[in-house]
């Protein structure tokens, strides 16, 4: 387990003539929270995306325990979007339970899944609420509860204090760093700007222009 890593491996992407992304290289190791920082258009998108097989590199690879990810992995991999992916007008535990079912998981399993994550998200008050009616904070701990409930292997968030107040990125940033997220071997990739929230992860690393820029 403790050798356990996610591994960018020289990986690029073009967009007709735009160089998206120049042999980015990065590993996050079991365990351990990845702050990938930098500006907008600098390529942490493209990179997150090309990790769960949304996009193609054109080349280098992405690895998971040595290997290739490949659909079943990626299928173990939990994911934030930066742009909020839920269904505004379905209540909370309908929705979370109906994204732990497309997973594979059992009626009973998912429900007791949307239980342990709502509640220790702090939003198992709102589970009859539909998400529109939450706050923006409340909407992030569902959308982080969303790529929790499957128990994935690997958590990746694209930006995930985006428009919080400072209440609420420190709760999701305690969230995140408590016992990885109830999984001790789970890497969590967190993309940001480089604010506080995002540099005081285990590791860090950074794009400008689609080429890396070094972690430590």
């Amino acid at each position: 387990m403790a050798d356990r890593r996610l591994e960018i491996d020289g990986v690029s992407k073009r967009f007709g003539d735009v160089v998206a992304l120049t042999e980015m290289a990065f590993d996050v190791r079991a365990g351990e929270i990845f702050g990938f920082v930098g500006s907008n258009g600098a390529g942490k998108s493209t990179t997150t995306r090309i990790a769960l097989g949304v996009l193609t590199a054109d080349a280098g690879e992405v690895r998971w325990d040595g290997r290739p990810l490949d659909l079943d992995t990626r299928r173990r991999v939990g994911y934030m979007p930066e742009e909020r992916g839920l269904y505004p007008r379905m209540k909370v535990a309908e929705q979370l339970a109906y994204l732990g079912r497309l997973h594979g998981m059992s009626v009973p399993a998912a429900a007791a899944a949307v239980a342990t994550w709502t509640e220790r998200l702090g939003v198992a008050g709102r589970r009859d609420d539909e998400v529109q009616k939450l706050s923006l904070g409340n909407q992030q701990r569902v959308q982080l509860a969303a790529a929790l409930v499957h128990d994935p292997d690997i958590l990746v968030l694209d930006e995930p204090f985006s428009g919080l107040d400072p209440l609420a990125v420190d709760i999701m940033s305690q969230v995140l760093r408590e016992a990885s997220c109830g999984h001790p071997g789970r890497p969590r990739l967190a993309s940001g700007d480089g604010g506080p929230e995002q540099t005081d992860g285990d590791n860090l690393g950074g794009t400008a222009g689609g080429n890396a820029i070094g972690a430590g």
